[in-house]
C-alpha cells in the first residue's frame, strides 16, 4: 500500500505544473503537504547537481516514513538511444560518469577504473545502480542515465561520455538511486527529454515540451496511486 509520497526535482520548474495541480485538487495539508482520501504527497526540491541533490537527500529527517519516492526531471539524451525531444521515460539503471580522475590523455577514469570502488560493491552491480524496488513501477521505457558533474557540451566529452552507453545525461539521477538504495526505500525515477547531447546549442532544445510531457505523466501517477 502507497500512502505517503516524497516527489523530488532538482529544480522548482521541473514539478510547478504538479504543485498547481495538486493545489487545484488535494486538500493543502501545510506548506508542503497536499492529500486526498489515499495519499499524502510532499513535494521536495533538492537543487541541482550530484553535491546538493545527495546532501539535501541526506539531511531529509523523515524520508523513511515514505511509502514511495518519485524522483522527476528533465535531461538529455545520447544519439544512440533514438529518444526523441519530449519522450518521458522511467530510469531503471544509473552510473556516476565523471567522478574520478582525468588520464594524461584526457581519458575519464571512473572511480572503479581507480580501484577506489568494487564493480560489486553495495549498492553497485556491475559498476551500476539498479532500481529493483517492485513497489511500484510504470510503463514507460526503460533507460539508463548516466550522472554527471557538468552537462557535456564538447565533442570529445560527448565521446567518452557516450561510451558508457547510457540513454540519458542528467546531474543527479545517480544521486538519487545510491541515496534510495542505501535508505532502502522504494522509488522510481522519470525523465523528460529536453535536448540532445550534442555540442552545446540551446537553440535545439525543447524545455517546454518536455516539461509539459513530465508533469502529465507525474499527475498521471499520482492519478493511478489514488485509485489503488
Amino acid at each position: 500500500m502507497i500512502n505517503k509520497v516524497l516527489l523530488v526535482a532538482a529544480t522548482n520548474i521541473e514539478i510547478l505544473a504538479t504543485i498547481n495541480y495538486l493545489e487545484t485538487n488535494f486538500n493543502q495539508k501545510s506548506f508542503t503537504e497536499f492529500s486526498n482520501d489515499k495519499l499524502t504527497i510532499t513535494p521536495f526540491i533538492m537543487g541541482v547537481g550530484i553535491m546538493q541533490s545527495a546532501f539535501a537527500l541526506g539531511r531529509h529527517r523523515k524520508i523513511q516514513d515514505f511509502d514511495l519516492l518519485i524522483h522527476a526531471g528533465i535531461s538529455g539524451t545520447y544519439s544512440g538511444s533514438k529518444l526523441n525531444l519530449g519522450d518521458t521515460v522511467e530510469v531503471h539503471e544509473e552510473q556516476f560518469g565523471d567522478i574520478g580522475a582525468e588520464d594524461r590523455d584526457g581519458k575519464i577514469l571512473d572511480l572503479f577504473d581507480l580501484e577506489l570502488l568494487g564493480d560489486n560493491q553495495f549498492p553497485f552491480l556491475n559498476r551500476k545502480l539498479i532500481n529493483n524496488s517492485k513497489k511500484y513501477r510504470t510503463k514507460l521505457k526503460q533507460v539508463t542515465g548516466n550522472t554527471v558533474s557538468k552537462a557535456s557540451g564538447e565533442l570529445n566529452t560527448i565521446s567518452q561520455m557516450e561510451m558508457r552507453k547510457a540513454d540519458i545525461e542528467s546531474m543527479e539521477g545517480a544521486s538519487v538511486f545510491y541515496a534510495c538504495r542505501n535508505i532502502d526505500i522504494p522509488f522510481v525515477s522519470i525523465r523528460a527529454i529536453s535536448n540532445y547531447v550534442e555540442p552545446r546549442n540551446k537553440s535545439n532544445w525543447n524545455i517546454n515540451l518536455a516539461l509539459d510531457n513530465l508533469n502529465q505523466e507525474i499527475i498521471k501517477i499520482l492519478g493511478e496511486l489514488s485509485e489503488k
